[in-house]
């Protein structure tokens, strides 16, 4: 017997022998051996650890792909089922990590797979896992070095640039456990989206982690020119001296919401933006397509500036970002204090005048039954004298009278109280103006509307064409809305052009300008991007978040100007205010009663020429005799 031979079999009687079958190959484990391998996957199992305190929230659970492809792999998956167990974290073991049942686990937890051979990574089906997954993919191959390794994973960089795939290499020369990811990027020649080499990002040693990038995003980072066609459409996108550009002259100056939101997205791609202008008309859009074919030969990546989704598949298309209103706008016309205006309040007054007139005949009637001379002119004096509270009523002789003229004065108590009702309203509560809620009471109003000719048949609604066909001409938004303020119009406006409208035409605080409830359309905007452009579906997915977080309102309304938007909706508010502030508790004034008094004056004035015209006449029949 050998040397050798005698040392394990002594070995065997005196210690724990232990196999493991790794590739086929039966590998004997002494307890030196047994603690080392341990001690390897403790140092991963604690990394993982670290990790999953780093990513996870909430404590969502832990999926280890089980492949069943070797002892290793057992051993690992035993180590770290015990780790996750210590810290309380939740572990579930699945077979087939492709599963419709595992979906929603893998979106919100965190996937780990083992393997000890890093030639096996090539054999795994990366086609099917889904973007929001995260993989922690775990490579213990003492066979094979590190640098060796990152070599074979730049061969599968196609099927993982886009994915959120870590893998973490054991490095057995430092005893350092490397983290890896593949990034996509902007190839400078050809325009088309490449991948590089593995890039180290991370580097974890005794259970700590270098630092929190974990999953980095994925971006293509050497974007250096972003080429961005913009039109010019307020708020979106406002250049100066536009009239002296041409298609494609490249512009340094410009403002504007779409601008500000292309800064955020070249920021994203680490790109420098390069502007263009691009002609379109404002208010007719559907007929200018000739800046399209920037798009198509490639000489854009994207046009903006107020911009929709009408140019069918010629395109695509960032997604809906900011939407806004097409609605009627109308001048707040506010009734003036008039008599006339007073008598109109004072429609119901003739309810009392029947009364009176009732009351004068049966009081006849019954002065008459019981017979007693009466006159039908004096009891109308003194009855209209008594509804008005000038005049006491004819002496009641009887209890009929005395019962109807009791009916009587109760009513006139009633008259007395509605008309003083109806004072103080018309002289304390301004009235509201004309108030329209839907389409149809606009077009139901009469007044005439100020529309442009080219673009006012937007719609294909019958009752808005033929209301449109009878509409006086304008040639621009703004010249439609002066003409709606000048001449007790309407016309359609777009909700950020009524934003200044209705402060710029506010007077005193209150609105001059309202806007009916009812939209009449509502405008989604897209901005437009290359179609065969590989940063199509990533910049819809950041454009999609900028509008979910809120990010695209703010900068609209900033756009706008927030102290515009600010002083219209105050203007509006006040408007409705002043329309009921003195309902209750309001003093009138002298000032208000001046009529009367004037009334009075006049009634002095005629009584005095009356008296002097009959002085004269007597004088001259005195004459006569």
């Amino acid at each position: 017997m050998s040397k050798k031979m005698k040392k394990m079999k002594d070995f065997f009687f005196y210690n724990l022998i232990i196999l493991s079958v790794v590739n086929g190959d039966i590998k004997l484990i002494l307890p030196e051996d047994k603690a080392n391998e341990t001690m390897d996957f403790n140092s991963i199992t604690d990394c993982i650890i670290k990790i999953t305190q780093t990513e996870l929230y909430f404590r969502p659970t832990v999926a280890i792909l089980d492949q069943g492809n070797n002892a290793s792999e057992n051993i690992f998956d035993n180590e770290l089922i015990e780790k996750l167990t210590k810290y309380n974290i939740p572990q579930v073991i699945i077979q087939d990590v492709f599963s419709e049942e595992n979906y929603d686990l893998h979106l919100i937890g965190l996937t780990v797979a083992f393997f000890d051979k890093c030639a096996d990574i090539k054999n795994f089906d990366f086609k099917s896992i889904e973007k929001e997954m995260r993989f922690l993919i775990i490579i213990c191959d003492s066979d094979d070095y590190s640098d060796s390794c990152v070599d074979k994973l730049e061969e599968i960089g196609d099927l993982v640039s886009k994915h959120a795939i870590t893998f973490i290499i054991q490095d057995f020369v430092t005893g350092r456990n490397k983290m890896y990811t593949i990034f996509p990027k902007i190839d400078e020649t050809t325009c088309k989206e490449v991948v590089e080499r593995p890039s180290h990002i991370n580097t974890c040693f005794n259970g700590t982690v270098e630092n929190e990038e974990i999953f980095p995003v994925k971006n293509p980072n050497n974007l250096n020119r972003f080429r961005i066609g913009m039109a010019t459409l307020f708020p979106f996108s406002l250049i100066p001296n536009k009239e002296l550009l041409k298609n494609y002259d490249n512009v340094t100056e410009i403002k504007g919401f779409d601008y500000e939101i292309l800064k955020i997205v070249a920021e994203y791609f680490n790109a420098t933006l390069e502007t263009h202008y691009i002609y379109r008309k404002e208010e007719n859009p559907y007929k200018d397509l000739e800046f399209t074919d920037f798009i198509k030969n490639g000489s854009l990546d994207v046009c903006a500036g107020g911009l929709y989704r009408i140019y069918k598949d010629a395109v695509e298309y960032s997604g809906i970002y900011v939407r806004q209103a097409v609605f009627w706008v109308y001048y707040a016309e506010r009734a003036e204090r008039s008599w006339q205006n007073l008598v109109s309040k004072l429609d119901d007054v003739y309810y009392f005048i029947i009364f009176y007139i009732t009351y004068s005949i049966i009081w006849c009637l019954v002065s008459s039954f019981d017979g007693q001379a009466v006159s039908l002119i004096t009891t109308l004096i003194h009855g209209w004298g008594a509804l008005v509270g000038a005049t006491s009523l004819q002496e009641p002789r009887t209890k009929k009278q005395k019962l109807l003229n009791l009916l009587y004065l109760i009513m006139s108590v009633y008259s007395s109280v509605y008309v003083s009702i109806q004072f103080y309203s018309f002289l304390t509560v301004r009235g509201p103006p004309e108030i329209f809620k839907t389409n149809a009471e606009v077009m139901g109003s009469g007044r005439t509307a100020y529309l442009k000719n080219s673009s006012k048949y937007f719609i294909t609604d019958e009752r808005y064409t033929e209301y449109a066909q009878r509409s006086a001409d304008c040639v621009s938004f703004y010249n439609c809305a002066e003409k709606t303020l000048m001449y007790n119009g309407l016309t359609l406006l777009l909700q950020a052009n009524f934003y200044i409208f209705q402060a710029t035409s506010a007077v005193n605080g209150e609105a001059r300008v309202l806007r009916a409830t009812e939209n009449m359309l509502t405008v989604y905007n897209e901005m437009l991007i290359r179609k065969d452009s590989p940063l199509v579906e990533k910049f819809q997915k950041v454009m999609k978040r900028l509008f979910e977080a809120g990010i695209t309102g703010r900068l609209f309304t900033e756009a706008i100007g927030i102290s515009v938007v600010a002083k219209a909706e105050s203007a509006n508010s006040i408007m409705i205010a002043s329309s009921y502030s003195c309902q209750a508790g309001c003093s009138i004034t002298l000032m208000q009663f001046a009529g009367i008094f004037y009334a009075w004056i006049f009634g002095c004035v005629i009584s005095c020429l009356v008296f002097g015209i009959e002085l004269f006449l007597r004088r001259a029949k005195v004459k006569e005799l």
